[in-house]
């Protein structure tokens, strides 16, 4: 009896296959393996394959095209939908349909894409994002959005933003810049998103012209580069209990900056633009190539008004939850009576930043 590196006999597999009729995937799983396994030993032992008449498996052309190049799913999803044991029997229908095979570069694009809604407001706050901590570049044919962070909430606000649209994918890597390990995430969009392709310069006309859509442009750049902070004034060597909101946004982008502050000063905000380190100056993660700039917002009227209209379009987990805080404790007075609450919030980030 010849017996080969599979493990079983040539007379066994006949019994199975020839004799029995059993299937591949039967006669592979009777015997602990692959049905590639047991279709490579049928070729080594020279057993002729049962001929697959594909017209009695009833699926129709426009279904199968649909499921393939519409839905994103591979022959092998198609095969398991139908209860099809084989993917080969699909590609061999596809054949008979005359249904075209996707390229290696459309074949890596499988995953669902949505198309843009088209709403301005959904678009203002996609370009907030853009011109903030999020990049956008063409992969596969598609506009892939994406940044790295250590913070899950960041994952969080893809996710909130994006979801309905396609998959929000993760993946831990090493920083080569931050000497640590980071979150890479991305979605692949439909190419409907190609407008987030270019960073923009400065805040579109449309956008500052509406307030709805400036907004929405102002929440998500804030959700991006804005900080929340509430200063003890006795820390920094006051003589006196008590503290003062503090809201916040640094960025090398100074004209997007100045567009934010021109606008927040028509609308009746009190802010402050300047200069906070000049280019070349060095910090933990390396030299700034660019001027970075500080936007601040301080009186507590106005931080009040702010956090009202923000609320109503942030997607950060992290920030809304300051933001809330913020306004629940504005009429305090005393260190002491907010202290605690803040610093537990804080504590309770730092512990959910990836180590």
């Amino acid at each position: 009896m010849y017996k080969t590196k599979y493990f079983f006999s040539k007379k066994e597999l006949e019994e199975m296959y020839v004799n029995q009729k059993l299937s591949l995937s039967q006669v592979a799983k009777k015997l602990n393996c692959s049905g590639t396994t047991i279709f490579r030993a049928l070729e080594k032992f020279g057993i002729e394959k049962r001929p697959v008449d594909y017209r009695k498996i009833l699926i129709d052309k426009e279904i199968l095209e649909d499921l393939y190049w519409n839905k994103g799913m591979k022959p092998r999803e198609i095969a398991e939908k139908f209860g099809i044991k084989n993917e080969r029997t699909i590609r061999k229908k596809m054949e008979k349909y005359g249904l075209k095979r996707k390229t290696l570069s459309e074949a890596m694009t499988l995953k669902m894409k949505s198309e843009f809604s088209g709403d301005l407001a959904e678009k203002a706050y996609f370009l907030g994002l853009r011109t903030g901590d999020f990049h956008c570049k063409t992969k596969n044919l598609s506009p892939r959005f994406q940044t790295s962070t250590t913070h899950p909430a960041q994952v969080e606000l893809l996710r909130n933003s994006f979801e309905k649209y396609g998959e929000i994918c993760k993946y831990f890597y090493q920083s080569k810049l931050r000497k640590e390990p980071e979150w890479f995430i991305y979605i692949d969009l439909h190419p409907s998103f190609n407008f987030l392709l270019e960073k923009p310069e400065k805040i579109p006309d449309w956008i500052m012209e509406n307030d709805e859509y400036f907004y929405n442009f102002f929440a998500a750049y804030m959700d991006c580069e804005g900080y929340w902070c509430i200063i003890n004034n006795r820390k920094y060597g006051k003589d006196y209990d008590n503290f003062r909101f503090v809201f916040g946004i640094g960025s090398m982008d100074k004209d997007i900056l100045w567009q934010i502050k021109e606008k927040l000063i028509v609308r009746g905000f009190f802010a402050l633009l300047y200069l906070s380190r000049e280019k070349g100056s060095f910090t933990s993660y390396g030299i700034y190539n660019k001027d970075f700039y500080q936007l601040i917002i301080y009186r507590k009227e106005h931080i009040k008004h702010l956090i009202q209209i923000l609320l109503k379009y942030s997607k950060h987990p992290e920030k809304i939850q300051k933001m809330k805080f913020i306004l629940e404790n504005i009429n305090l007075v005393s260190w002491n009576e907010i202290g605690i609450g803040w610093n537990k919030i804080r504590d309770n980030i730092k512990k959910e930043i990836l180590k």
